[in-house]
């Protein structure tokens, strides 16, 4: 009996841990500028691996795979980001 049981709590915990690594990370980001502006995102996925994103005035949006503490971004209005910018960290709660 006590073997029966520590095998489901065993299963269950490896269930849950493959859930949270299966489960791709993401963070809120939105646009603050004034109506008919344009937000530009670059997100630096690793050193070499960016994107850009662009949200128009008042959009906000959930990226995937960023990872919160660690990647980095910056954001420009009105046009794309030149290659060095400054550059923020992805917080939990809300980037722009």
């Amino acid at each position: 009996m006590k073997r029966s049981i520590l095998v489901a709590l065993a299963v269950l915990a490896m269930s849950t841990v493959d859930r949270a690594a299966a489960a791709p990370a993401g963070a809120l980001f939105g646009c603050d500028a004034r109506r008919a502006e344009t937000c530009y995102f670059k997100i630096y996925y690793t050193p070499r691996t960016t994107r850009i994103v662009q949200l128009l005035a008042g959009m906000r949006t959930e990226i995937p795979d960023v990872e919160v503490g660690s990647t980095q971004y910056c954001v420009v209005i009105g046009k794309p980001p030149a290659n060095k910018c400054t550059q923020k960290t992805v917080n939990a709660d809300y980037n722009n």
